[in-house]
Order: structure tokens, then sequence, then C-alpha cells
């Protein structure tokens, strides 16, 4: 059931005689936010906005559902347009801070969405074999939130402005958290908590308004689509076999450097796309799969002990943090990569063929393999982790490999 709707808002801070906010919204091309955008632009008078004062920023990950990006094309953008609202699409420079950010588009007649800007997730996660994780959301507030906050710095200065967030009743434990980034010029707002929307109002909303049921935004390779929504996901994927593909083909190699890297926790997409009978999605992944160039990659882990809050020294029964070594040894076919392989010995059930594999839950502990996937990973090490692989591995020198 959902949480009741609470007052969620902030006195505007430093605005003083009739100046007004900006109206700031940001727009992830998801249900709520865009349910947020049709309610106020179809009768802005009554909601006491004023167009001409709003600003729609929209950050470009790079990995959306094609359907969302049509139906944002089709529907919103021409009521945005309409309104003369301003609307930015921005994206990260590239992997770094210092990369900076890019705008893509800044217009109040948005007629197109970007699909990628210069640096993407897929490109981030693909570089470092892995796929985001489901006890973080690291990749949207490196993707979205960051570059949001550096325009909105760059460009906003010291004038006021309101934040509007998209967060239904279903989400006020986010839209609490977000209040603590009020600051002097900052204002969050959160309207949809406010009017006691659900997310299934949003959608009746967006039904209402143009006889279409909209989807839910998000990268193809969502971690969070193997919860709740799975089913809507699943049923996604049977009708877009491509895009499951996409998805498939960044978790492959992430299993493989790391067997606790499937998509959905417990269950991999793959798993859950055999499960669902999606024969033409799981196809098409192998056939791309053979398509690519492959690399046999050397992968060390260390696992260290946390440490005892009241000692502050390392207790071996609890697992702390862990560091990854990664270096490519062979690249070719898959063909050629998998004749590599067992030309150095008999790999296990799972394609890994380990040189070193300490016992379980006793920190701190070494895990040493190779494995052959798509090439295309970055070598991978941090610089005392030959001195600590030494210390508790006792090795020198990596083996003659």
């Amino acid at each position: 059931m959902s949480e009741p709707a609470l007052p969620l808002e902030l006195p505007h801070r430093g605005i003083t005689g009739d100046a007004r906010p900006l109206h700031v919204v940001s727009w992830g091309l998801g249900v709520e936010s865009s349910a947020y955008l049709v309610e106020v632009l179809s009768d802005p008078d009554r909601h006491g906005i004023d167009p001409s004062t709003m600003i729609v920023l929209h950050a470009v990950v790079g990995s959306e559902w094609a359907q969302t990006y049509t139906d944002a094309e089709q529907f919103l953008l021409p009521l945005l347009a309409d309104r003369g609202v301003r609307t930015v699409q921005l994206a990260r420079g590239g992997p770094r801070e210092s990369d900076g950010i890019v705008v893509l588009d800044d217009t109040t007649r948005p007629q197109r969405l970007h699909r990628r800007g210069p640096w993407t997730l897929a490109e981030e996660s693909k570089l470092s074999g892995t796929v985001p994780q489901l006890s973080h959301r690291r990749c949207s507030l490196k993707f979205k939130g960051w570059p949001l906050d550096t325009w909105i710095s760059a460009n906003l200065g010291d004038r006021p402005y309101e934040h509007v967030i998209g967060y239904s009743v279903e989400e006020l434990t986010r839209a609490r958290r977000d209040l603590v980034y009020a600051n002097a010029t900052r204002s969050p707002s959160h309207p949809l908590i406010r009017w006691g929307w659900t997310r299934d109002a949003c959608a009746a909303r967006l039904l209402a308004e143009f006889g279409v049921i909209f989807q839910k935004s998000a990268c193809v390779f969502c971690p969070y689509a193997g919860g709740r929504s799975l089913k809507s996901t699943l049923s996604r994927m049977r009708e877009s076999p491509d895009e499951a593909a996409t998805a498939l083909l960044l978790e492959a190699p992430a299993i493989a450097l790391n067997p606790r890297s499937k998509l959905f926790g417990t269950h991999s997409l793959l798993e859950r796309l055999v499960a669902d009978g999606n024969t033409l999605a799981v196809d098409l992944f192998h056939a791309r799969l053979a398509q690519q160039p492959w690399s046999v990659y050397e992968v060390r882990r260390l696992h260290f002990a946390a440490r005892d809050k009241e000692s502050g020294l390392p207790d071996p029964t609890r697992k702390g943090t862990s560091w990854r070594s990664v270096r490519t040894l062979h690249t070719g076919t898959e063909l050629e990569a998998r004749t590599w392989l067992a030309g150095r010995g008999y790999a296990d059930d799972d394609e890994r063929l380990w040189l070193r594999q300490d016992l379980p839950d006793v920190y701190p502990r070494a895990e040493h393999f190779l494995v052959a996937t798509t090439a295309g990973i970055a070598p991978k090490a941090r610089p005392s982790f030959e001195q600590q692989w030494q210390r508790i591995c006792g090795e020198d020198t990596l083996m003659d490999l």
C-alpha cells in the first residue's frame, strides 16, 4: 500500500519582493516526471506556473528503451515547444569529472531527443566489465545527478530555483533524502506527493491525455527491472529482442569476470529470458556473441577482512572491501580464445580456469583465474594491488602465462 502523501515542500529562501524562482524540472522521460509536465503545462495558470520561468533538464544516459524516446518525442516535446519551455539536453563529456559535461541541445522549440552523448553508461560498463548493481545507485548519480548539478551550478549561479523531481507517493523515502540538499538557492519540490499521485495515477493521467500507456523509463540493462517490474520487463524484451540482446552482451562479460555480477542479483537476465521462453532474444544474443572479438583475461581478486567497530582490528569472519586486477592475455576470435584457454588447463563448468581459490568466508582471501569472454575490457589494478597480493598470497610475480 502506498504511504500517505505528506507536505514535503520547503519554503523558498533568498527571495524578496515579487521575485520568483526559476522552475527547474528534472525530466528522466519517465511516467512520473512526464505526467507532471503534462498536468502543469495543460493549465499553467491553475498551477501557478509561468512557462517562461521553467527549465526542463534531461540528462542523456545513452541506453534508454527506444519506445520511451518515441513516446516522449511524439507527445511531450510538442507540448514543451508549444509552451516555449526551455529544454536542455546534456550528458557527461567523458568518464572523469574533469571531462565536464556537454550540452546536446538547449532550445524552447525541442524537436528530437538525443540518444547518446560523448560518454555513455553502456560504454563505461563494457570497458570495466561490469553492470550496474542493486546495492547502490551510483550509475544514476554519475550519469544523471552529477551532470544536472554541474549544469545548474554553471548556469543558474546564485539565482534561486525550485527544483521539481517527479517522486510519486510511493517514493517518500527518496523525497525526504532530497530535502537534505536544500540550500540558499535550491528549494526541492515534489508536487506529485503533494497531490497524492501514485505511479498508477501518473500513468492514468498520460493515458487520458494521449491514449497511450507509457512504459517505465530505464536503461535496457537496469538491475532494478528484475524486481516488481520483472513481468513488464520480460514483456518489453519479447517485443524488443534487439534491446534484450544488447543487455545480454553487457551482462555476459561481467559474469565471466565475476560470477556475483548477475544483473538481477540472484538471477541473471539470461536465466530470466530462457525461463520466459524468449528464444528470439537469446538466439540473437548468441549470434552476436560469436561475432565479437574475444579475449582471455587473467582475473585476480582480493577480499579483505572488515574491521571490528570496537577494536579496529581486522575480523577474519567478516568480508570488507574487494580489489580486482584484470589483464588481457590473448585476443582473437571466440574459437581462438577458447582454444588458447584450453591449452592452459581444464576449466570448470562456468568456463573459468582456476589458479587459486582460497577457502570461502575466511578473510583476507584471494581468487585467481583465467576466463574467455568478449574483448574490450580495460586492464585494471590499484597502484598497491601487487604489494597487497604479495602480502596475502606470498607470490612475488605473476606466473608466466
